[in-house]
């Protein structure tokens, strides 16, 4: 069987038809692939919908376990899966079907590719916009990969389920672990092929989704993950011999540690909050920030990298912001 789609599902009823009907919209022959669902203890309808789509699709299987998370229901997904490449697609979002007609043709030609990518739709009820990283074909390997600034996303991407091999999704996170596993497959790949064209739908507008839930509790939550995330790469950086790979991932956790900062500081996170974090990613040698040479970015860490300056700046944004809110 050449693929397998891999569709974590919790309190998705409104959308997974969507997913569904793009995914059976392709040209392969049944037999070519499978789609794997599985419900991580939804409290919705979901399940009983795959099961309709189950009865009329052979190919279709619906694994049901206690909720765990999404890394815990992909891990449920790569232990299931019978292909011989994985597709890792949410259960809100959709695909391009035609996509795979030119995956499939590239495989016929290149047997020995270890992932596909390709570009991608933001997609909302305001239309689809186009977000373009790949503008020619272009075969790389993983640290040709990671250069080119590659989105580190995991739904716009087919993977080969050897390429994956015994890595698999943090469990117990919700936030970065996607980013997690790309890099630590990356590091891996010797054939990667780029195809300039939108393979997948996005879903931006999913009012329901554990990222958009902006309470500072959840917000906390997401930035525990994305700390574990951080040490857990820093960890697997230290094994890696290749003084290229080394280097190239240490900038790639590096323009990560920048954005956790910003979004940090977007999100009025308290100096109380800051300075253990800081703290953390000062034993890692990760703070100060190193720069990232792009422009904004940089500004914003000629202020970050000095708690003298960052301390104030954070509590005065803060305060300004509580009073306009009274």
């Amino acid at each position: 069987m050449f693929l397998s789609f891999v569709i974590p599902l919790y309190n998705a009823e409104r959308f997974i038809t969507v997913a569904l009907d793009s995914i059976y919209q392709n040209s392969l022959d049944k037999g070519e692939y499978e789609v794997v669902v599985i419900d991580d203890g939804s409290k919705d309808n979901g399940a009983e919908v795959v099961k309709d789509y189950a009865r009329k699709h052979h190919n279709l299987r619906l694994i049901q376990q206690p909720n765990r998370g999404a890394s815990a229901a992909r891990n449920m997904g790569i232990e299931a899966a019978q292909g011989e490449y994985i597709w890792f697609v949410d259960a809100d979002d959709r695909i391009n079907p035609k996509i795979l007609d030119t995956v499939w043709q590239i495989y016929q030609e290149k047997p020995d590719t270890e992932m596909f990518g390709f570009n991608h739709f933001d997609w909302s009820e305001e239309g689809e916009v186009p977000k373009v990283r790949y503008k020619k074909s272009v075969s790389l390997d993983g640290l040709g990969l990671m250069r080119s600034g590659s989105y580190l996303y995991l739904w716009n991407r087919i993977f080969r389920r050897s390429a994956i091999g015994d890595i698999r999704f943090p469990e117990g996170t919700r936030n970065t672990e996607d980013w997690y596993f790309d890099l630590m497959v990356f590091s891996r790949l010797k054939h990667v092929e780029c195809i300039p064209e939108c393979g997948y739908y996005y879903n931006s507008s999913n009012p329901y989704s554990t990222l958009r839930n902006r309470s500072h509790e959840s917000l906390k939550k997401n930035a525990e993950d994305t700390q574990l995330m951080h040490r857990l790469i820093w960890e697997e950086i230290k094994k890696v011999e290749s003084k290229e790979m080394k280097a190239q991932m240490m900038r790639s956790l590096n323009y990560s540690v920048m954005g956790f900062f910003w979004g940090m500081f977007l999100d009025h996170f308290s100096v109380k909050e800051l300075k253990p974090v800081i703290e953390r990613y000062r034993e890692m040698n990760l703070y100060p920030v190193k720069k990232t040479g792009r422009k904004n970015p940089d500004r914003f860490l000629m202020m970050a990298n000095r708690t003298w300056l960052f301390y104030p700046v954070v509590w005065f944004r803060n305060s300004f912001a509580a009073a306009r809110s009274k």
